[in-house]
Order: structure tokens, then sequence, then C-alpha cells
């Protein structure tokens, strides 16, 4: 049995959004860059005036998609009481158990539709798009090996780490 106290802040829920969104906002940027270039190219001005255009407009719509995403992350993370609470997760071979401050509750290991180990957090998939986010800075060494075992000998799908 593996028990841990966690808490996440804003600040963690922050950090982890962005690291798991800056892929896709790099790719979004080079799209609307792109689309930026070739549609000032098509007006036939030269090639300076073409750069400068697309880099204004690229700057100005990167700096609208962090501000909107910051915002949008705020009021996601406010407006979800119980992520804000201190949750304690008890971990057994048969379940896992939470209990926060207004719940309480448990959840057998084959629900579990997936678990994805990051570097800094296990993310426990209830379904395609419902997660527990649990930060992994609440665990030793000794207990995310002992967690691995029980998650490979319960047979979830899942991307563990090796370290």
């Amino acid at each position: 049995m593996i028990t841990a106290k966690t808490h996440i802040t804003f600040k963690d829920f922050l950090n982890f959004n962005i690291k798991n969104s800056l892929p896709r906002i790099i790719i979004f940027s080079f799209i609307i860059l792109l689309f930026l270039g070739l549609n000032f190219y098509n007006t036939e001005n030269n090639a300076q005036n073409i750069l400068k255009s697309a880099s204004i407009w690229f700057a100005a719509a990167f700096v609208f998609i962090i501000i909107r995403s910051y915002f949008r992350l705020k009021n996601a993370f406010y407006s979800n009481k119980k992520i804000q609470e201190e949750i304690i997760y008890t971990f057994t071979d048969e379940k896992v158990q939470t209990k926060g401050e207004t719940f309480e509750g448990d959840f057998s290991w084959n629900t579990v539709h997936k678990i994805i180990e990051k570097k800094d957090w296990l993310l426990i998939y209830q379904s395609k798009t419902t997660m527990n986010m649990v930060p992994k800075k609440h665990f030793t060494k000794n207990e995310i090996s002992e967690l691995r075992k029980i998650i490979v000998n319960n047979k979830v799908s899942a991307k563990l780490r090796n370290d």
C-alpha cells in the first residue's frame, strides 16, 4: 500500500499545461506564419515587406494565444474546487482510493482507461478525457517503483518511465 498526500497549486497546473501544450502551440504558430507568409506573398509585395508583415502578425497571434491560454487555464483551475483541495491517494493491489476535503471515492484498477507517467506527474485516466493528475513530488523513488509494479501487475494500459 502506498499513500501520498498531494496538493496541486495553480502554478503546478499552469506549468503542466504549458509543457504539454507547447508542441501544439508551436505547430499552430508555424501554420499561421506559413499562411500569413503565403497570403502576403500573393499581394505582390517585396520580400522584405512580406517578412516584416508576417512577423508582426505572427507575433501578435502568438501573444494572443499565450494570453488566451493563460486565462482559460486560470478559469479551469479556479472553477474546479476539487482540484484545488489537498487529496490523499492510497494505492493498493486492488484499487485506488481518493480522499479530498469535500469528497471521497475509490476505483479498481480494471476501470482505469490508461496511465501515463511523465517526469513530474502520474496521469490516471478514468476515460479518454478525464484524469487524475497526481504530482510525483509527493512520492519517494521506492514508492514510485512499487507503484509501477502494482500498475504492471494489474495489466493497466500504461506508458511508464524507466528511471
